[in-house]
């Protein structure tokens, strides 16, 4: 589910502060971990969150780069940084979150967990982790909060929303995150012929659920999102009313959440 990349750091740099004026970074003298995500609101493939750990004196790089949201890049330029990225970083995250996993939890607290577990996987290994930046879902002071509890991430968390237009690392993930989602949609159609964006407001998207659907009324694809309410209109016999509950061993309902998804326990049924 996670897949990480890391490189040599053993050559340490001079850290500085970096700001301009709609870039804004706290001095810090460790390092810094951007996450973001790609793919929340579509109704065809994965959920995919990215984490983007650098040194502060690796963020002017990024700046010189043209490193910023990724949706102001093309998809050609996406690519190329992300490449750049990868070299830069001292260590990348990246999960993905199949359809099965997003129609069983609760999609601000799937997030939320998959985010914390980015940063107790890099905390774990990167002792001078010094700052986290999120780009916030839902309030932003809530969700740092909830983060840190579940992470037990003592450095500073910053969660704000545009995150990824104002903190450079955030931004590097989001081009991660994006980058990884396109290939996920590109192999979709490729191997099933699915087209559009994969977003229930695209119409190439929803005449491919149409056609899908009226040769396999009763098996939907794996790849669809089957709790996305779209579906009531153009496929119902795919509808599946989201079931965000499960059992804690005292026999309790609590929420879901992507702990359930690394225990085995979110299952398509």
């Amino acid at each position: 589910m996670a897949m990480s990349v890391m490189r040599d750091t053993s050559i340490r740099r001079d850290i500085v502060a970096y700001s301009r004026d709609d870039v804004v970074l706290p001095r810090s003298k460790g390092k810094l971990l951007g996450i973001d995500e790609a793919g929340r609101g579509p109704i065809i493939g994965p959920m995919v969150v990215a984490g983007v750990l650098v040194d502060s004196s690796t963020v002017p790089i990024l700046e010189k780069l043209g490193v910023r949201d990724s949706k102001e890049l093309t998809p050609a330029q996406r690519r190329e940084l992300f490449a750049r990225i990868l070299d830069l970083a001292s260590y990348v995250v990246i999960v993905k979150i199949p359809p099965a996993v997003i129609d069983t939890v609760n999609l601000n607290r799937l997030e939320i967990s998959t985010i914390a577990h980015i940063v107790r996987r890099t905390s774990t290994i990167y002792r001078d982790l010094d700052a986290v930046y999120i780009d916030a879902v839902g309030p932003a002071s809530k969700m740092a909060s909830e983060v840190r509890r579940l992470s037990g991430f003592q450095g500073t968390i910053v969660a704000k929303p545009k995150a990824d237009r104002r903190y450079l690392p955030v931004s590097a993930a989001s081009i991660v995150a994006k980058v990884v989602r396109d290939e996920e949609i590109e192999k979709l159609r490729q191997l099933y012929g699915i087209r559009g964006s994969g977003y229930p407001t695209d119409p190439h998207t929803l005449e491919w659920i149409r056609e899908a659907y009226r040769e396999s009324p009763h098996s939907p694809p794996w790849f669809v999102r089957r709790s996305w309410s779209t579906l009531k209109r153009v496929a119902p016999g795919w509808y599946r009313a989201k079931s965000t509950e499960a059992s804690n061993k005292s026999g309790k309902s609590r929420q879901k959440s992507l702990l359930d998804y690394l225990a085995g326990r979110s299952r398509d049924s």
